[in-house]
């Protein structure tokens, strides 16, 4: 490592999904080292070990809402090293949901830096006196950078020479806890616990399960008369922690010719899919709209029953919906010979500004130039500190990384995953969509590549 480098403030960003969360880490990565500072992306399950390996001057959180990261989190700010929070998901329709994550039950937290994706949240964040200790900051949706150029070249480039016989419409699911209604019922309970006596929209949490279970059989309907109609490129896109296997069994009673035009794709990153499509239809109100929109996109959100945990008027008075499967097809004829990119419906401009504040593509920029500020200025953190366990899990994480693995490798987990299965279904998934050193290098790499008149990286 050069001197320079080493001299260079460091900060780490923890990455939860690969899929959802590594190319905006990479793109705050590049943006921040552009600015002199080094970063280093690491998996969620690594905050302890990052401390000993990296000794950052900043940590980013996706959240700091538990209590072991509460705790944590005072520990950082004893030693001098900052903490900011950046959310995963951070538009917040439900007032409830809103003071949930704003910090209403977690409330004890060091945090230094809170990055919102809009003012209500911002708003949220000081009624529950967290601008006391804390700089709260909008900055809009930095993932959805990727819609713009040059960053929208990360994931899709469309050559000039492809002519389509058929317009792509992308469908997207989201039925995430539809499966819960034929899971044990423990299932369901354990995944509402955190929320049931603190959100009131949570709280009656099996009507919702039950309503979206019939929203979820009632969606194939819909797709039935896509296909029916004959005349589209339909990719079906299931939310990635939905259950997938209905979605299977519907393609697989396809006849060939039908399945010539209609695509299951679980693979491709959902911006490409935006990006390549000519119309993108969504289940009740889902962020993906939102990208939609942010494309250019004519979009159509299909209702059912409206519940109110899963459909939130405010999105969809900007959407156009669609809550009869006959209706369907007229309409996606209709939208895909009348929509004009360049004149988005006035409701749809208001709603991005109050939810995702700016759509100009520079969120990530202005995030790295705030927190490049924080750390030039900020002292050396106390490493006299660390304690011997820092030390060990910090050799652990660069250990296994020099083999190419993440921090919470086990390689006795698939064998228990057999074992007891149940028990180790929540291990078994985070491992699924933790980053690799391999991955946050490709990522990077397609940044790179972005910015230059050469083809994406495969």
């Amino acid at each position: 490592m050069s001197q320079a480098k080493s001299a260079a403030k460091r900060v780490v960003l923890l990455v939860d999904s690969r899929r959802r969360d590594l190319p905006v880490a990479a793109l705050i990565a590049h943006q921040l080292e552009e600015l002199g500072l080094q970063c280093f992306l690491e998996p969620l399950e690594a905050y302890r070990g990052v401390l000993a390996a990296h000794r950052p001057h900043l940590i980013v959180f996706n959240h700091i809402l538990a209590s072991h990261l509460e705790k944590y989190s005072q520990r950082l700010g004893q030693m001098g090293v900052r903490t900011a929070v950046l959310l995963n998901e951070g538009i917040l329709y439900d007032e409830g949901e809103m003071k949930y994550n704003a910090g209403r039950f977690h409330n004890d937290a060091h945090i230094d830096y809170y990055f919102c994706w809009n003012e209500p949240h911002a708003q949220a964040l000081r009624a529950e006196g967290f601008d006391k200790n804390t700089r709260i900051e909008v900055i809009g949706v930095p993932r959805f950078d990727f819609y713009k150029e040059p960053w929208s070249r990360v994931f899709y480039r469309r050559d000039p020479s492809d002519k389509r016989e058929r317009p792509k419409v992308l469908v997207c699911t989201n039925f995430v806890c539809a499966k819960f209604h034929e899971l044990p019922k423990e299932e369901g309970d354990k995944f509402f616990a955190a929320w049931k006596d603190r959100i009131p929209l949570h709280r009656d949490y099996w009507t919702a399960i039950g309503a979206q279970h019939r929203a979820r059989a009632r969606a194939f309907e819909f797709l039935d008369e896509l296909v029916a109609a004959d005349e589209f490129d339909i990719i079906l896109r299931p939310h990635p922690n939905e259950e997938q296997s209905l979605h299977h069994a519907w393609f697989g009673k396809l006849d060939a010719q039908r399945k010539r035009h209609v695509h299951l794709d679980l693979v491709t990153n959902i911006t490409t899919q935006i990006l390549d499509c000519d119309l993108e239809i969504s289940c009740e109100t889902c962020t993906t709209a939102l990208e939609a929109w942010m494309a250019g996109k004519p979009t159509v959100e299909l209702t059912f029953e409206k519940y109110p945990l899963w459909f939130h008027h405010d999105h969809g008075a900007a959407n156009e919906l669609c809550g009869e499967p006959k209706a369907l097809v007229p309409l996606v004829r209709k939208l895909l010979r009348e929509f004009d990119p360049a004149n988005l419906p006035a409701a749809r401009v208001a709603h991005l500004k109050k939810w995702c504040d700016r759509t100009d593509g520079q969120s990530c920029r202005t995030l790295a130039g705030m927190i490049a500020d924080a750390v030039k200025a900020a002292p050396e953190p106390d490493w006299s500190k660390l304690t011997a366990a820092d030390k060990r899990r910090g050799l652990k994480l660069k250990s296994l990384q020099s083999v190419g693995l993440p921090y919470h490798f086990n390689p006795f987990l698939p064998l228990k995953r057999f074992l007891r299965p149940q028990k180790y279904a929540v291990k078994t998934f985070a491992y699924s969509k933790s980053i690799r050193p391999a991955d946050v290098a490709e990522m990077r790499a397609r940044i790179h590549a972005s910015q230059q008149d050469v083809p994406l990286v495969n």
